[in-house]
């Protein structure tokens, strides 16, 4: 009897025991799971002073036009910024192993030989990329446009500014876009105010390597000297609008803005500007017009400033169909890259038709960013927000430049050419700030995409 009894007691005291261990972890399980959903959505409140401030800059310098859709979307990403995962502000280390790949591709091999050019216009491009994943030519070929001598200047064929065609050693052609505004210019007005920032083609250059989005034609600084390298191998139609003004050299150029009232002078003979290299003529280029194009006139709407389902409208055309091709995702990798360069101006766009199937489309003419850092014009992300897609190499790319590491792998590798090409520093700090910020701008509305459950099942997307 007395043993039945202290078995009995035994027992009870063992499954009191256990009671209270399955308590116990239980309680840790919610609070690690407390814990981690906090984590994931931390409040402005838990967040340190650093990032308050970060967040209270992306809401000051959101532009949203009145009247527009987009203040509606805007207003919900305000929102969602103030709870955007902590992962967000904090550096993602992977981003050094990216940075150190590309400046390794910008060191010059030695010993060039005369055909280096066959290189990235025979074997590069394709139809996703004017430049491969892996390019270890990339800083040879560079150096070699900086220091081509130039055999013949003539007015660049298209466009409505001022641009020199230039055709250099061995046949390469290039564009230069010539330097209108000090670096620590500011313009003020709307977006696409003002002329082409040469600085801004070669920052954008770099940037596309960063993202993965290698579809911008080689770039760099070069100066060139006006006298001997422009003047004495103008053509008699260039050579007419250049002239003497005391030490400096001028020009003005023929094109649709073109004037003698509004030249560009040198510092006496030297002009810095952009030189762009033309791509090759076998990559035949069709111009195609953005869906997302400006009106250009104050007060006046293009129908997807007033339209929040403007996406599903475009969608219908069989050219932007995902199902057909990955060209509206590509719109959506460029108004992200055109939105972190504060280019407003991308009203059309081209894509190389060489029976490539589902060709990319081409980041060309870049010259309209980097007008004011000051300024977050919301409005060029619409493809983004509208469609709430996007394709998952980006959207991964984009997480390795998480808390400020876009800015300081930008800064280096510009740094990089300033030093090639001899110059200032290319980009202030005030427009690599804005870069960060507006990347915490484009990770809330990816968030608040896929938080819809509208849009949950096409969030990601990724036809390559």
């Amino acid at each position: 009897m007395i043993g039945r009894r202290c078995a009995l007691v035994a027992l009870g005291g063992l499954l009191i025991l256990v009671l209270t261990v399955n308590i116990y972890f239980i309680r840790l399980i919610v609070e690690s799971s407390s814990q981690k959903t906090s984590s994931k959505a931390m409040p402005v409140s838990q967040l340190n002073p650093e990032q308050e401030q970060l967040i209270s800059q992306v809401e000051q310098n959101l532009e949203i036009p009145e009247k527009s859709a987009a203040k509606h979307m805007a207003k919900r990403i305000k929102e969602e910024i103030q709870i955007l995962p902590s992962k967000y502000f904090k550096y993602n280390t992977s981003y050094a192993i990216v940075l150190e790949r590309l400046l390794a591709e910008l060191r010059i091999t030695p010993n060039v030989r005369e055909n280096i050019w066959s290189i990235p216009n025979s074997n590069w491009p394709d139809a996703h990329q004017l430049i491969p994943p892996v390019a270890p030519e990339l800083g040879t070929i560079l150096d070699t446009l900086r220091k081509s001598k130039v055999i013949r200047a003539d007015n660049a064929p298209l466009g409505t500014q001022l641009k020199l065609m230039l055709t250099l050693e061995h046949g390469v052609k290039a564009m230069f876009k010539p330097q209108w505004y000090s670096r620590d210019t500011v313009l003020r007005g709307p977006v696409y105010h003002g002329k082409d920032r040469h600085n801004a083609e070669v920052v954008a250059f770099h940037l596309s390597s960063l993202l993965a989005l290698r579809r911008v034609p080689i770039t760099v600084i070069r100066k060139l000297d006006l006298r001997t390298e422009v003047r004495s191998r103008a053509t008699p139609e260039l050579y007419a609008t250049m002239y003497q003004d005391g030490n400096d050299t001028c020009l003005y150029g023929i094109c649709h803005y073109c004037s003698p009232a509004d030249p560009v002078c040198g510092t006496g003979d030297i002009l810095e500007g952009a030189l762009i290299s033309w791509l090759p003529r076998y990559l035949r280029l069709v111009k195609h017009r953005h869906p997302w194009q400006r009106t250009y006139k104050k007060n006046k709407f293009a129908t997807w400033e007033m339209d929040d389902s403007y996406c599903e409208k475009v969608k219908e055309s069989k050219a932007y169909s995902p199902q057909a091709s990955s060209r509206l995702l590509d719109l959506v990798d460029t108004a992200i890259f055109d939105f972190l360069m504060d280019n407003g101006d991308r009203h059309h766009y081209e894509l190389a038709q060489n029976n490539f199937h589902n060709p990319a489309v081409l980041l060309i003419d870049n010259g309209k960013s980097l007008g004011n850092p000051d300024v977050d014009h919301f409005d060029i992300l619409a493809p983004l927000y509208q469609c709430c897609m996007i394709h998952k190499t980006t959207w991964d790319r984009l997480k390795l430049f998480s808390g400020g590491s876009l800015s300081i792998s930008l800064r280096e590798l510009v740094a990089h050419e300033s030093m090639m090409a001899d110059v200032e520093h290319l980009v202030t700090d005030a427009h690599l700030s804005a870069m960060d910020r507006r990347l915490l701008t484009v990770y809330a509305v990816i968030e608040y995409c896929l938080k819809s459950k509208k849009y949950a099942s096409n969030v990601i997307l990724d036809h390559r």
